[in-house]
């Protein structure tokens, strides 16, 4: 479906750049569905009201979400940033062994297996629409409701378990059509003196690091504070503090309470906002200079992979993520280039990349293919990647960096 409306504030969207079309980035093929792939149109507009920046093409979520081949467990920077997240509510937020937790998209239950340990199965609860996931979730003794977080699912969640102390939504904000429905949902849900926690990929760095591998159909909105503030005041709720995290290249973590909380705004808050402002996001010509940034480094990586390659060196690829999948569509970098994928997912292994059509294995042969290079796609962990690649990196192996301009990661 394409859209005309800002998926914030329903005003009018203005195009800024238009992608050629692309295989959805979290499709990854058996050998036989190949032939048979779609591919879709692409864009990247702004609001002209609210300035927030989105996508024009809505994919069907059950085309995207009922089978995901994402594990957040899989990634050990990811159950770092869930540990850091539980001491900072305990620290500040008063979390205790009786407080209840409501994750949105709960994916393999990694989070909540966390806090499983801290307040007890009781307490806790998930919520996503991925089939394969909830069986992952289902074995490690995680309470989840198969489907999709919204206002009126909220109501069948209140009638049966009442309301939550902390809600939780890390990397979903971004993926939903409706983010105002999951505000609202959560205003229900959350206690009184409840919080509500939201990680998101920051604006600010992908335009400053030109991240533009972040954009693909998965992906319906680009987070910048003030955008999570205006969905804050649109749904009666208060941004009181925020943070930077390290992850997805550079991530905002913003607690928010109900309006009559009685919490001082952090000054974090205005001095992200200032920031944002300072670096020109609510512009449209930074947009048109980002469709300028983007054209000049597909250029460049496509270049600096061919070079390697013409001096008969091989190159292969790690990670097998949704933006790495982006990556590789729009810089052409196909099987003329990159000669396998190594990704831990064991959903990915022994499929082919969309678009691409690159096969995935398992990083347990990258010592055995030994590859001059790898174009580390998962570029965004890359100090946990080369901890586990120690014996690669030690026989000469180099890894690729491809942000914020290409170049070879020195340990």
């Amino acid at each position: 479906m394409i859209t005309k409306k800002c998926r914030i504030c329903e005003k009018r969207l203005l195009n800024v750049i238009k992608f050629n079309k692309v295989a959805l980035s979290g499709s990854f093929l058996k050998k036989n569905q190949i032939r048979k792939e779609k591919k879709y149109s692409l864009s990247l507009l702004v609001c002209k009201s609210c300035k927030h920046v989105q996508i024009n093409n809505i994919i069907n979520p059950n085309i995207l979400f009922s089978h995901y081949d994402w594990e957040t467990g899989v990634s050990k920077s990811n159950i770092s940033l869930i540990r850091s997240l539980l001491f900072k509510l305990r620290k500040n937020f008063r979390f205790k062994k009786n407080s209840k937790i409501f994750e949105v998209a709960s994916n393999d239950g990694t989070l909540l297996n966390e806090f499983k340990n801290y307040c007890g199965k009781s307490n806790i609860l998930g919520i996503d629409p991925a089939k394969n996931l909830k069986k992952i979730s289902d074995k490690k003794n995680i309470p989840t409701i198969l489907g999709y977080f919204s206002y009126n699912k909220s109501k069948e969640i209140y009638k049966k378990y009442k309301k939550f102390d902390f809600c939780v939504a890390r990397n979903v904000i971004a993926h939903a059509k409706d983010p105002n429905s999951i505000f609202k949902g959560v205003k229900n849900i959350l206690k009184e003196k409840g919080i509500f926690v939201i990680e998101v990929p920051h604006l600010y760095n992908i335009f400053k690091d030109n991240q533009y591998d972040n954009i693909f159909h998965e992906h319906l909105g680009f987070h910048s504070l003030k955008s999570i503030k205006d969905l804050c005041n649109i749904n009666l709720l208060k941004l009181i503090d925020v943070e930077l995290i390290d992850s997805q290249g550079g991530s905002i973590r913003c607690y928010i309470s109900h309006q009559n909380f009685k919490k001082k705004i952090n000054n974090r808050v205005k001095n992200i906002l200032k920031k944002e402002i300072e670096i020109g996001l609510f512009k449209l010509t930074t947009w048109k200079i980002f469709s300028n940034k983007i054209s000049h480094h597909r250029k460049k990586l496509r270049n600096y992979l061919l070079k390697i390659k013409n001096n008969k060196k091989i190159i292969s690829a790690y990670g097998a993520s949704g933006k790495g999948q982006a990556l590789l569509q729009f810089c052409g970098i196909d099987s003329k280039i990159i000669s396998h994928v190594y990704d831990k997912s064991i959903f990915k292994q022994g499929k082919y990349t969309p678009g691409t059509h690159l096969k995935i294995v398992n990083p347990k042969f990258i010592n055995k293919h030994m590859p001059d290079y790898l174009l580390l796609l998962s570029w965004n962990i890359v100090r946990e990647i080369a901890r586990q690649e120690k014996k690669y990196l030690s026989g000469n192996g180099k890894i690729i960096i491809p942000f914020p301009k290409p170049k070879i990661f020195i340990r």
